[in-house]
């Protein structure tokens, strides 16, 4: 019985000893790959992590990022879509996802993603913003003034959602609506041209 109870824990020791150096090896290459990338060396960021790839959540992560600053947008893509398959439920990888998607023009996917977001939070303030800005930009006024809405009920004084929903609205033919966040804007930024503008074509 007692050497059955050794063999099982030289076993169990087997194991543990290859999974504690792999963490030790990674932990190694995530502190290499910081210290390159405070020197913007992002090739020299990207190397030690790819040495030691394994295609996990966090080095694909890490690696969609470096590879946005590197400016290598498709593999920074790639690297963050793995992520959002790894992780559907979280948010990070997605907003990581969209900024190589923004460098690459692909507007239809980055509203894909911010409507994911808002299916986890639909409340955050990031993606109700942005999706209102995409559909600002296609006069669509009446998604955006939606999406806006949201974020002018989060943060009433923000000059940015404001704005924008004072432009959807002055579209729509919401007339009072466009003067009173106009007027709101102005206590934000005193002078403000667009806002002066905005009330000029009431």
């Amino acid at each position: 019985m007692d050497l059955v109870k050794l063999t099982f824990s030289a076993a169990a020791l087997a194991c543990v000893a290859p999974a504690a150096a792999r963490a030790q090896d990674q932990a190694a290459a995530f502190a290499s790959s910081y210290a390159a990338e405070a020197k913007a060396d992002y090739a020299d960021a990207i190397a030690p992590l790819k040495a030691i790839y394994t295609g996990t959540y966090e080095q694909n992560l890490r690696l969609g990022w470096l590879y946005f600053l590197a400016k290598n947008y498709t593999a920074a893509a790639a690297h963050y879509q793995k992520a959002v398959e790894q992780r559907p439920y979280a948010i990070e990888p997605k907003f990581g996802l969209i900024k190589p998607l923004n460098a690459l023009g692909q507007v239809e996917k980055m509203l894909g993603l911010y409507t994911d977001v808002l299916k986890v939070d639909p409340q955050n303030t990031q993606a109700n913003y942005w999706a209102g800005v995409i559909y600002l930009n296609r006069k669509a006024y009446g998604p955006a003034a939606r999406y806006f809405e949201r974020v002018v009920n989060l943060y009433p004084f923000d000059y940015d959602s404001n704005i924008s929903l004072a432009w959807a609205y002055l579209n729509l033919g919401k007339k009072a609506e466009a003067r009173a966040l106009y007027t709101k804007a102005l206590l934000i930024r005193p002078g403000d041209a667009a806002a002066t503008a905005g009330l000029k074509r009431l």
